[in-house]
């Protein structure tokens, strides 16, 4: 084998490896995206309720609790960074679901994402949502995928597409 050949051969190595990395980086990415969506949806009321009852005000505290020091307020801050973060989170799923919603209302597809909410975010079994929509479990995963990567779309935007 001269120079040439085998320069050319390590190069299509290259190149190949390369190509495979990249595929394998981008399936990385989608299912990280994928399960972010998910984990952020099974938490949507433990999020909700942590703003609700997160103390970040100092009118908010018993009187027995009010001797504080520079770092006491660091603290606060933090939570109060926290809140507005969660916040954020909230009205962004919020809005998301929302546009969800309305394209499986325009689809004549509600079921999908009736089951999706159920399942997703109160905790009802693929049985019992079989059940309950008239399907089967395996519809109601194949609904369930299809919503999340819709809701993947709107929440990462660019890169939610990018990833699914």
């Amino acid at each position: 084998m001269n120079q040439q050949t085998a320069d050319e051969l390590i190069e299509k190595a290259v190149k190949s490896a390369i190509k495979e990395y990249s595929k394998e980086q981008k399936a990385e990415r989608k299912r990280k995206a994928l399960h972010n969506t998910k984990l952020l949806l099974k938490n949507y009321h433990k999020i909700q309720t942590s703003i609700e009852e997160a103390v970040s005000d100092i009118k908010q505290l018993e009187q027995d609790y009010i001797i504080m020091d520079d770092s006491d307020e660091l603290y606060i801050d933090s939570i109060r960074r926290s809140k507005l973060k969660s916040l954020i989170v909230i009205a962004h799923i919020d809005k998301a679901l929302d546009l969800v919603q309305e394209e499986c209302k325009r689809k004549g597809v509600p079921e999908k994402y009736n089951a999706f909410v159920s399942c997703m975010m109160d905790g009802m079994t693929y049985d019992d949502a079989a059940k309950e929509y008239m399907s089967s479990k395996p519809s109601i995963s194949r609904w369930i995928n299809e919503i999340t990567k819709e809701i993947s779309i709107q929440l990462f935007g660019v890169e939610g597409i990018d990833f699914i």
